[in-house]
């Protein structure tokens, strides 16, 4: 690989094909999801029955900001239910919906699908060594301090 050309291009090449995949799945079966959202659902779907927004925000690397307005449109379109810690004002509880649950229920087979699809052809050993690359130049952009602390 040329460094100069850089790895964004890779990466941005790989992440939109990954994105039209979900997206095709996602229309198929009649889901009005967005990528970014799906993870979010997932998310919830996989810490249980209550999770944080605040979590959500930390988990996804996301500010404040951009995780409430992910938030909103998953409650507006009835997947997730948003209430208040008992004893607790400030942070927001999440929860899947039914609709929430049965969403995630009906992709869930897609979604292995589709991974299935991403790792074939390529050995554990290889897979490992791609996600130790991966954190490792995660780790250098923050090393170099380029991110004010999180």
């Amino acid at each position: 690989m040329d460094k100069t050309k850089g790895f964004g291009h890779y990466l941005d090449r790989t992440v939109k094909t990954i994105e039209v995949a979900y997206q095709k799945v996602f229309k198929t079966q009649s889901i009005d999801l967005t990528i970014e959202q799906w993870v979010f659902l997932q998310q919830i779907y996989e810490r249980g029955e209550f999770v944080s927004q605040r979590e959500l925000t930390n988990l996804n690397f996301r500010t404040r900001a951009t995780t409430s307005r992910m938030i909103g449109k998953l409650v507006e379109k009835g997947y997730i239910n948003k209430s208040r810690f008992e004893g607790d004002k400030k942070q927001f509880k999440l929860a899947l919906s039914q609709q929430g649950k049965k969403t995630i229920e009906k992709l869930l087979p897609f979604i292995h699908h589709l991974r299935a699809i991403g790792y074939r052809d390529i050995s554990e050993k290889d897979f490992s060594v791609f996600l130790e690359v991966l954190d490792k130049i995660w780790e250098n952009y923050h090393q170099a301090e380029l991110f004010p602390s999180e």
